[in-house]
């Protein structure tokens, strides 16, 4: 079982410079060399995640004018917790004329785990985000056990989004308008930000309740068969390269 303070992500913009205040808890931000005109961070584990009990959270926020690119280092793999729950919890705030691009790598949750993941989202009225999310339930030959994974959007305080999947292999997994038969959830969230036009069987576009913001999903069974790796590669989060 692992706890620790949670990891801290501060960008802000001062001139023409990004400045940065990293914090390190389970996970350890780390900057990295990029263009001038935004800030690259990768975060890495500081320990073996994720098994029974522990308790993962990150802070990360965007300053007014500032332009962060947060990537995960590797996937995380969620292990039998024995008995024994877990959690990650993500808080992100951007501000006013904010952007962020997130590429999350897969979370897979293997046989015997219950974690929870929740993810919280504030943006200011003009801020602008891109973030994927990929969950795989089961390694190689499993199931997978149980994963609830929420998120919450809002907008100066106005709700976006609000998605609560409980995905249970024992009771909700299977039913009508869950997921059936696939394992892989691979997922765009655009929050004012383009997203090239994409269309097939197994790629599904959720308008949400503001100009410009739509979540893109795919349902399969293999991820490197995921037709989001391609609408994520060509993502923008400026306009002009729409």
């Amino acid at each position: 079982m692992a706890t620790a303070e949670p990891a801290r992500v501060a960008v802000s913009l001062d001139g023409p410079r990004h400045r940065t205040r990293l914090r390190s808890g389970l996970l350890r931000p780390q900057q990295v060399h990029g263009p001038v005109d935004r800030c690259r961070i990768g975060l890495l584990a500081t320990t073996a995640l994720l098994l029974g009990g522990d308790v993962v959270e990150l802070d990360v926020e965007v300053g007014p004018g500032a332009t962060l690119e947060l990537f995960d280092v590797a996937g995380t793999v969620a292990y039998d917790g024995r008995g024994r729950p877990a959690r990650w919890d993500v808080r992100v705030r951007v501000g006013e004329g904010g952007r962020l691009r997130w590429s999350g790598a897969p979370f897979v949750v293997g046989d015997g785990t219950d974690v929870t993941r929740t993810v919280r989202l504030d943006l200011a009225v003009e801020a602008r985000a891109l973030i994927r999310e990929t969950l795989v339930l089961g390694r190689a030959g499993q199931t997978g056990g149980r994963v609830r994974s929420r998120t919450e959007v809002t907008r100066a305080g106005a709700p976006v989004l609000v998605e609560d999947l409980d995905l249970d292999p024992a009771r909700h997994r299977r039913l009508p308008g869950m997921l059936g038969p696939w394992r892989v959830l691979d997922s765009v969230l655009a929050l004012g930000a383009p997203l090239p036009a994409a269309s097939g069987e197994d790629l599904v576009r959720f308008a949400l309740p503001e100009p410009g913001s739509v979540l893109l999903r795919h349902l399969g069974t293999e991820l490197d068969r995921s037709p989001v790796h391609r609408a994520w590669a060509a993502a923008a989060l400026d306009a002009d390269n729409e």
